[in-house]
């Protein structure tokens, strides 16, 4: 479909469009396999769309007439589930969106949403790019809150019966972010490239629109780079609890270990039955290893306790 959107959105035909007047089209890789050149699309653009819809990236490449675009669009709300795809192409008068996987018809919506809210704004080739770009992030805003309030909740569920799955969330979450801000720098790139204009495509007196929208990028990946912080905290939290608990857990053993060295050597020492031994004879040997035993075992406590170790 193609929309002139001078003053009013009307749709018209490929052969209809002419140079005074401002476009937005959409259609998918077939149909643009079967009109590029009517646009001026050289073959090779043409390929990229396809040899790049399966590449995990966003990329702009500037043409003599054209600017052509690719991005796998990421849900922050679920980064592993199947990426929205599209190429685009920058003309003058004419943005061309390639749809080449919409399965929600997010990119459907984005399309129409931006077409109606550009006539009211005011119609440059500029604003088509920037409100349909900015469209596309849209939501990401609050995804990334929700993101924010999982680890949150994370937290406050942190505890020693959980520990491997909380240890697994983490793992699962530091994957997403990161895939994220992979995602906002290649999108900070497109922006940057835009704002380069080359050919002069883009009107002098609008660039600052994409420097607005690069702007917006870096504040989402300095969100994920915050959100990244937060699940390194909670990790190291997470980790010093278990090192507490592993450190009372040698203290035990430590006393322990400590009360019974000397009660061993008491034991091996009378143990030993040497034929001179004046113990073995005394009808109190029994009875004076004991109090001796016991006794080393008391002032043992109480040390321990003085130092704080119990």
């Amino acid at each position: 479909m193609i929309y002139q959107v001078d003053n009013q959105k009307l749709k018209v035909k490929i052969q209809d469009i002419q140079d005074d007047h401002m476009y937005i089209a959409m259609m998918s890789l077939d149909e643009l396999k079967t009109c590029y050149r009517e646009y001026h699309i050289t073959e090779r653009s043409l390929l990229r769309c396809e040899e790049t819809s399966m590449l995990n990236q966003n990329i702009i490449i500037p043409h003599r007439q054209y600017y052509y675009g690719l991005i796998n669009l990421i849900n922050a709300r679920d980064v592993f589930v199947k990426k929205d795809s599209l190429a685009f192409f920058i003309f003058k008068n004419l943005f061309l969106v390639v749809v080449i996987d919409d399965e929600d018809h997010h990119i459907s919506e984005v399309f129409q949403s931006s077409s109606d809210y550009v006539l009211e704004k005011g119609v440059s080739i500029t604003r088509l790019v920037y409100y349909f770009l900015s469209e596309l992030i849209s939501r990401d805003y609050q995804y990334i809150e929700d993101l924010q309030e999982e680890i949150e909740d994370l937290e406050s569920h942190d505890s020693e019966e959980e520990s491997i799955h909380f240890t697994n969330q983490l793992r699962q979450l530091s994957k997403e972010l990161l895939l994220l801000r992979n995602y906002y720098d290649n999108l900070v790139i497109i922006g940057e490239d835009l704002q380069m204009n080359h050919h002069h495509i883009f009107e002098d007196d609008d660039m600052r629109y994409f420097e607005i929208f690069t702007r917006r990028i870096e504040r989402l990946s300095n969100n994920v780079q915050m959100l990244r912080e937060l699940l390194s905290q909670a990790y190291e939290a997470h980790q010093s609890k278990l090192d507490y608990k592993l450190n009372k857990t040698m203290q035990f053993f430590t006393v322990v270990t400590t009360v019974f060295m000397p009660l061993t050597l008491i034991a091996g020492w009378y143990g030993m039955n040497f034929k001179n031994m004046p113990e073995l004879s005394s009808p109190y040997g029994y009875l004076s290893v004991i109090l001796v035993s016991v006794s080393v075992v008391v002032l043992l406590m109480l040390w321990f306790k003085k130092k704080k170790f119990l």
